[in-house]
Order: structure tokens, then sequence, then C-alpha cells
């Protein structure tokens, strides 16, 4: 089934070359009327090509998992997302907040990938084009015993609705997810400047 994003669940802007990127900074100067010498700080970490995915926690625990769908509503998946072992069950923070909506993407390691379509040529079934369609399928399955069969891994980076919480910095909200026991890249940077 459907459901309704609490918090609308938009997609990254893609910056190609150097230009894009200086124009990308001058909007965030103007529209927070910074001055052109303030040095800024930025959150830097790789983009992980998956299914982007919501996951909610009510009281800590987790109770229900969503799809981006269109950004306005996602399809409930909750079952399947349950098979993934990097998706807690249970929020392992000191006080769990009352609502905390942890946004990421689901996907197959390309190793994993590998692997998986190997074990699936061995079987004389399908083989997969790419690790995001293979994670996507996976997700998708209507028996959850396939899905848990599939090497899927959840990484965090946002947060979607929440109450109880209220980081104020990026790296802080990275590490709020990485203690509550989500994974983390841990490529990511805090860094000072555009270069």
């Amino acid at each position: 089934p459907e459901v309704e994003h609490r918090v609308p669940m938009l997609s990254l802007q893609d910056v190609r070359g150097v230009e894009e990127l200086e124009e990308w900074e001058k909007r965030i100067r103007r529209h927070l009327h910074l001055p052109e010498d303030r040095v800024l700080t930025y959150v830097c970490e790789p983009k992980i090509d998956g299914l982007a995915m919501a996951l909610i926690y009510e009281n800590g625990k987790f109770v229900r998992g969503l799809t981006r769908g269109d950004g306005r509503r996602g399809e409930d998946i909750t079952a399947n997302l349950k098979t993934i072992p990097s998706i807690p069950w249970q929020l392992r923070l000191k006080e769990n907040p009352p609502l905390l909506e942890a946004r990421g993407e689901v996907y197959i390691p390309r190793s994993k990938f590998e692997e998986l379509n190997e074990k699936l040529a061995a079987e004389g079934k399908p083989i997969f084009a790419n690790p995001r369609n293979a994670g996507s399928g996976s997700v998708r399955q209507k028996d959850p015993k396939v899905t848990a069969s599939r090497p899927l891994v959840f990484s965090a980076y946002a947060l979607g609705a929440y109450q109880g919480v209220a980081p104020k910095t990026q790296s802080q909200l990275l590490q709020l997810l990485g203690e509550a026991g989500f994974r983390v890249n841990p490529l990511w940077r805090k860094c000072n400047g555009l270069d």
C-alpha cells in the first residue's frame, strides 16, 4: 500500500561541473544573506546510488518503512525492510524520541552484487543488470524471505519528520544516526570552503 510522507521526500539535485557547483554556493549565499568572503563549512560524503528509504520509529521502535515513491507518497515495505540486518528494530539512544524518521539508501554493495549474480546464474535464474536494480527489486518482493536472502544494506544520512531530537548541523545529525544504531557512511568529512 502507499502511505503519505509526513515530510515530502525530495530528490537530490545533480551538479555537473565546477561552474554549476559555484552557482549552487552563490544561491546559498543569496538565500542566507551571507557575504562572499565568509568561508562556508560543508559536510561531504559519497552519494550511494540505491533506493531512497524512510524508516519511521516511534518511541525508539521501528514501525514503518517507506520508499520515496513520488516524494509525497511511498510504498509501505516494512515487512521486507525488517529482514535487512543493518536496520535496527529498536533505536540505541539513551532516551528514545517520540518520533524519528531516518532517511537513507538501501543498496547492495558491488562485491556482494557480483556474488549474488554468480549464485543466481549457477541456479539457472536471471541475473540483475546492476546493483541498483538488484536492490530495488529485492526490497519490493512480495515474499520477505526473498528480501532476506539478498545482501542489502541501509545507510542513513538525513531526517524526515522528528520530535524530541534537534541536531543543529549535519555532522551532529550523522553522529546521532550512528549512535541510534544506523550505518552511516564512514567516508563523510567536514570541509571548510568549497575547494
